[in-house]
């Protein structure tokens, strides 16, 4: 558990605070970040659902998080879930100024790594919601569709059809 935790990116003038800092990790799993208090969905989100909203939604979450991928990055480095040489990558595709590049390789990358970088990656999103509006919106879509899982479960069925037009 490091706060303050700060990577020399010079894009990166922020501290960072890490996700072992949360209120959902090693303690209460029905606490809530008061930043975004219907933050439920994460804690009732099985890996199932998670890798799901992930596929689901990874067009949009590509372009949402493009201002903050390098921001996510070192957060998952941090965490011990994207190796240094992976963040380098990501980073140097964002110096480059390639950031849709880089938000795309980022989410193979966690897309890769399992269940429990999804996690964290899905954390991030929530912590930083507010100040990346295309991310905000994301979890709001998400928050709407509450816990029903017969409703998820229509959207992620209506999202995997073939459109007529292209049968």
């Amino acid at each position: 558990y490091r706060k303050g935790a700060t990577s020399g990116h010079p894009n990166l003038g922020t501290t960072v605070t890490t996700m072992a800092e949360g209120p959902n990790i090693g303690g209460d799993p029905t606490s809530t970040d008061q930043n975004f208090p219907n933050n439920e969905f994460l804690t009732k989100c099985n890996e199932y659902r998670l890798f799901q909203l992930t596929k689901l939604y990874r067009d949009r979450l590509e372009h949402a998080i493009e201002e903050v991928v390098d921001e996510i990055s070192l957060l998952l480095t941090i965490e011990k879930h994207l190796s240094k040489h992976e963040h380098q990558k990501v980073t140097d595709l964002v110096e480059k100024g390639h950031r849709a590049d880089s938000s795309k390789l980022l989410l193979k990358l966690v897309m890769e790594k399992g269940s429990l970088a999804r996690s964290v990656m899905w954390e991030s999103f929530v912590k930083m919601r507010h100040g990346v509006p295309k991310l905000d919106k994301i979890l709001n879509e998400i928050q709407e569709l509450g816990s029903n899982e017969f409703d998820f479960m229509n959207l992620v069925r209506d999202s995997s059809k073939v459109p007529s037009t292209l049968k």
